[in-house]
């Protein structure tokens, strides 16, 4: 088996530009990928041009229902290749459905782009509540884990699999009031 595992790094002012170079690297033709994020932003992005590059699937995963929705139709032509999973990703119960759910529509699953994620409000990290460190550590760093935890065995067993990692300049020089979010990238 090959693997491939990227990395992207930008901010939102080149999105566009830096979403074109992540996927110009991974081989999506005929491929079927899992988005997450895919109901907005970054992950919308990386979900179309991964369509507009020729993949034969994407399970687009988000926790936003009409984000969802404005995805797939944003697909066009291709909407029919889209799939959309309404998934909090800090429920691993949820998470651990979403390779049986991907399967029976899909037939397979070949990549995984990992690019959901929240920040916290710009505060001092004296001033960070608990509730919200945790928040941001559940979705940006154990939502993660669980969706490697749940596809990694899918993707092992493919003949050619690939990773998408999706980060943030938070993860290279420290953002004031940015803490969790710093550490979770």
């Amino acid at each position: 088996m090959t693997s491939r595992f990227f990395s992207f790094h930008g901010t939102f002012t080149c999105a566009r530009r830096q979403v074109r170079r992540s996927v110009r690297g991974m081989k999506v033709n005929g491929k079927v990928i899992v988005v997450t994020g895919a109901g907005a932003g970054i992950g919308r992005a990386i979900a179309l041009e991964m369509l507009a590059r020729g993949a034969a699937g994407i399970a687009a995963v988000d926790m936003n229902a009409e984000g969802l929705a404005e995805t797939k139709r944003l697909a066009g032509e291709s909407a029919d290749k889209v799939s959309t999973h309404l998934t909090n990703l800090t429920d691993r119960a949820a998470v651990a459905k979403l390779p049986k759910a991907v399967i029976a529509k899909h037939g397979q699953v070949d990549g995984y782009a990992n690019v959901a994620g929240i920040i916290q409000h710009f505060v001092k990290i004296a001033d960070l509540g608990y509730d919200e460190f945790e928040k941001v550590m559940n979705v940006n760093f154990w939502g993660t884990v669980a969706m490697y935890k749940e596809f990694i065995p899918l993707l092992l067993a493919r003949p050619e699999a690939q990773i998408l990692n999706v980060s943030s300049m938070g993860a290279y020089a420290p953002v004031p009031g940015q803490t969790a979010y710093g550490a979770t990238k």
